[in-house]
């Protein structure tokens, strides 16, 4: 009883520190990711969630918290402990360095807890204090490591000239012709992760347009569907039919 006594005192003394003079929602000043929402003369204290701090700068009216590169906390301000969740998200919500010190190319985008790994394009690094990849020019890491190659047990690897899509432009997650099988291709995750992939039944893969097309309408791949010796077309050096 006297340990509830004294936690109520506690949130009530804090309370009395934040005085609101009218309505809406105000920062903590010791304190970045604490909020109070003031209404009609009550005050609610609030916490964002972790990682995020919150944006005084859209104005009392608007109630949102951001990414702490979004919105300046100085270093005298605290924050809630933070909630870690595994090696690649110190906090819940932000974006953080990969933790091989060496690897300034990749970075985590945390979102409650659950990480996607993000890569920066050749010539960037990431840089964690604003959230973004900039030019390794920029001197804002050290240490960095050219990544080394990822390679495929057959040998394959994504540090080749990739081809242009039919419109002319470079795909994200870059594509490769299997020259051992007419149906299966290549995807550069991000142009640097090799996966294998397959074209759907009665398909293969187009190295010219870089999609799947009806094995007729793919020169070298027609007869891939058809057993030996009944194939209408010519020059198929790719079927695996039997």
């Amino acid at each position: 009883m006297y340990r509830l006594s004294l936690l109520l005192a506690c949130a009530g003394v804090a309370l009395a520190q934040f005085q609101c003079t009218e309505d809406g929602f105000y920062v903590d000043p010791n304190q970045c990711d604490k909020y109070y929402d003031c209404y009609r003369g009550s005050t609610v204290e609030k916490l964002c969630p972790d990682g995020l701090v919150f944006d005084y700068t859209l104005g009392p009216k608007v109630e949102q918290c951001n990414y702490p590169f979004l919105v300046d906390c100085p270093e005298t301000k605290s924050l809630q402990p933070a909630q870690p969740y595994g090696i690649e998200c110190p906090r819940r919500n932000g974006y953080f360095e990969h933790e091989d010190p060496s690897n300034c190319m990749d970075y985590y985008e945390c979102t409650g807890g659950q990480f996607v790994l993000r890569s920066c394009a050749a010539g960037l690094v990431f840089d964690e204090f604003s959230g973004a990849c900039v030019w390794e020019a920029a001197n804002v890491r050290s240490g960095c490591l050219e990544p080394a190659a990822l390679v495929l047990e057959n040998g394959f690897h994504c540090n080749q000239t990739a081809r242009l899509a039919a419109n002319g432009h470079q795909l994200i997650h870059t594509r490769f012709v299997d020259l051992d099988d007419c149906r299966s291709f290549y995807v550069c995750l991000d142009g640097k992760r090799p996966t294998k992939q397959g074209c759907p039944i009665e398909t293969v893969f187009d190295d010219i347009s870089l999609e799947c097309k009806p094995a007729e309408q793919v020169a070298g791949c027609e007869c891939y569907y058809y057993p030996p010796n009944e194939c209408p077309f010519e020059g198929n050096n790719l079927g695996p039919a039997q």
